[in-house]
């Protein structure tokens, strides 16, 4: 592939993630730039994080770092160095969770699961009662596997333990039900190009005050960037002109500003709603074509991301190679261990509308037939 193939050719990204993105908010990249503090920009910033908080459903501080999701859980767990975690693992990013947390945590321990099983809460309640914990943590959303691990009944243990809930809900807010405070969850990490349907670069975070009281002091957390008490530490000193420490990135921050009024525009119980309905289409569609889903139990099914395997010798290679050349759809094969295994599509914001499922279902059916 050359140069001139990445810049001109335009795919429709049914990918799980980045997600295509509304024209109106690829226009706000040409806006004129401002600066990243004062008067100018301070109204701007701020309405964006009340408008993010809306999305959480929070009454909880939230901030907006340039960073990769992965780089806001970086943060978060430099934030609760020294601390000792339970780990729910059930796909390749419960495993980068883990992976995460073990260069900053005193003590790890992990329920692992095969991908795709999920976590029976009889059994964390075991750990929790067993061992005393500070925190656990669990992806949402695990898109390697296109499963929604539910929160509802963690969220009652941590209550009960009084131990910190850690929620990676990158791939899953703005798409799925999420609701921070009624959830009681401490640290919620999300990102700017999954189901909040913004260009990469913009991580989140929501934090309660559990979180504060109890996260490390900002001496005690290594390094200064991904420290959030270094963030907690500008807010208060420079709050009325410049509340981070760093170069605020102004363009992705007109993108993300963009695709939360239109959050509300369509209304968020209306989006959890329409992504549920284009997941139910595309699965109904992959099994009538022989098609199974790896998530077997529809009661998991991740309405963000789904994951399918193909029957007898086709492959995923085949699939995305054939997708791409013929209909210009760029569909995603696995990763960790279902690398050879599962292919992926992503319909999330923007791409979880009817007329663009409809050309993946249609793709789909034509390379079924070959």
């Amino acid at each position: 592939m050359d140069t001139e193939e990445l810049i001109v050719i335009k795919y429709q990204l049914s990918i799980p993630g980045p997600t295509e993105c509304d024209p109106e908010v690829l226009n706000e990249l040409n806006r004129p730039s401002i600066p990243h503090y004062g008067n100018l920009w301070m109204d701007y910033y701020l309405e964006t994080l009340q408008k993010l908080q809306k999305v959480y459903q929070t009454e909880n501080s939230v901030f907006i770092m340039p960073s990769s999701g992965s780089g806001a859980l970086d943060a978060t767990m430099a934030s609760l160095n020294g601390k000792k975690g339970l780990i729910l693992n059930n796909g390749t990013f419960g495993e980068r969770l883990y992976e995460i947390a073990s260069h900053y945590l005193k003590e790890i321990t992990v329920i692992k699961k095969d991908p795709g099983e999920w976590f029976l809460i009889e059994e964390v309640e075991k750990y929790l009662k067993k061992n005393r914990y500070d925190l656990l943590a669990v992806v949402h959303g695990e898109t390697s596997t296109g499963m929604v691990n539910h929160l509802e009944e963690l969220s009652k243990l941590c209550a009960k333990k009084d131990v910190l809930f850690v929620v990676d809900a990158i791939s899953s807010l703005g798409g799925v039900e999420l609701s921070v405070d009624k959830l009681g969850i401490d640290f919620c990490v999300s990102a700017s190009q999954k189901a909040l349907g913004s260009v990469p670069g913009l991580s989140t975070i929501a934090i309660s005050a559990k979180g504060w009281e109890r996260m490390a002091s900002e001496s005690d957390i290594p390094g200064w960037y991904l420290n959030l008490r270094t963030w907690q530490r500008y807010e208060k000193e420079w709050g009325d002109w410049h509340p981070f420490p760093i170069t605020l990135p102004v363009h992705l921050f007109f993108a993300l500003h963009k695709a939360l009024d239109q959050i509300f525009e369509e209304g968020l119980e209306q989006r959890w709603t329409r992504h549920k309905r284009i997941t139910e289409m595309l699965c109904t569609a992959l099994e009538q074509e022989g098609i199974s889903l790896f998530i077997k139990n529809k009661e998991f099914l991740l309405p963000t991301v789904t994951s399918a395997v193909l029957p007898g010798e086709r492959t995923s290679e085949g699939l995305q190679t054939y997708l791409k050349e013929e209909y210009g759809i760029l569909v995603a094969g696995g990763v960790g261990p279902l690398r050879k295994k599962v292919f992926r599509i992503g319909h999330m914001a923007y791409s979880a509308q009817e007329h663009l499922i409809k050309r993946v279902i249609a793709g789909i059916k034509a390379f079924m037939k070959i």
